[in-house]
């Protein structure tokens, strides 16, 4: 007989446990987002180096602003993506500069 698995634990219990200094809970949204946010770091800068930095920005910027609440009340899914767009946006324009 096998235990149940754990359910996972839910995007703002992770992120409350961040905003604590637990850097597991971090592990577990890089796990649960990872492949998500690399897909659309990828299709805005089509560069494998550029989509691995702007995908490890957009994971330490969450870590930095899990000390307080979203000011717009959005899932860790909408903050990511928002972040990647903006940091992507900004990487693209540095190149054509």
């Amino acid at each position: 007989m096998t235990l149940p698995e754990r359910p996972p634990a839910a995007d703002t219990t992770l992120v409350a446990r961040m905003a604590r200094g637990d850097r597991t809970a971090l592990v577990e949204l890089m796990a649960r987002y990872r492949t998500t946010a690399y897909a659309v770091a990828y299709a805005i800068l089509v560069n494998p180096e550029d989509t691995e930095s702007v995908v490890s920005e957009a994971f330490d910027d969450l870590w930095q602003r899990a000390q307080g609440p979203d000011p717009d009340g959005n899932s860790v899914h909408d903050r990511l993506t928002s972040v990647i767009h903006s940091l992507a946006q900004r990487r693209i324009e540095a190149r054509a500069s």
